[in-house]
């Protein structure tokens, strides 16, 4: 159930500041991929493994998405150090339903 809020929030806060399409389609990615694992506190993904599943992605496209969703509090996100490294990712599910929102201006 926390799950359904957490998208329902996202969509609520993109009816008030638009995301990004790549910040879509990774949020939604990060969710599938958080699910498969058996939804761990955090978990890593590379970019790749999203670049061979989405057309017309790169690698910068990826960490500016991840960069969005941070900003506006829907995930923590760390960079990997290297560049064929695997970022490590945590779904920010305690504001679902908290109505908390820190749109892509800082407002």
């Amino acid at each position: 159930m926390q799950e359904e809020k957490f998208i329902s929030e996202f969509w609520k806060s993109n009816e008030r500041s638009n995301f990004s399409k790549e910040a879509t389609v990774l949020f939604f990615y990060l969710i599938y991929i958080w699910k498969n694992e058996n939804k761990p506190e955090k978990f890593y993904v590379h970019p790749a493994s999203l670049l061979c599943k989405v057309r017309g992605f790169t690698v910068k496209d990826v960490l500016s998405a991840s960069k969005e969703l941070q900003e506006r509090n829907y995930i923590s996100f760390t960079a990997p150090e290297k560049d064929w490294c695997s970022g490590e990712y945590s779904l920010c599910m305690e504001r679902a339903g908290q109505g908390k929102e820190i749109t892509a201006n800082g407002k």
